[in-house]
């Protein structure tokens, strides 16, 4: 599975490599790909957000430790 780590990015940074990173997976047809966020932290509280105005994000799941999330990504057809 694909992961992406956005420990030591600034907010925007993490944005910018959040949508990237969806939006290649979306182009490449990986439905499934790990973010890691840690398990507190401004990167963490915005996510959701993130993931909810993305088009390519069917859902989202936390990990069992709690740092990170699985992002499931609509197919492309």
């Amino acid at each position: 599975m694909r992961k992406l780590d956005l420990h030591g990015f600034t907010l925007e940074e993490a944005y910018n490599e959040f949508t990237d990173f969806i939006y290649e997976a979306y182009t490449q047809n990986i439905t499934k790909v790990e973010i890691i966020t840690g398990k507190s932290g401004q990167i963490r509280k915005e996510f959701q957000y993130w993931s909810e105005s993305s088009h390519q994000v069917r859902y989202i799941e936390e990990s069992w430790h709690g740092g990170s999330f699985v992002v499931k990504i609509e197919k492309r057809y």
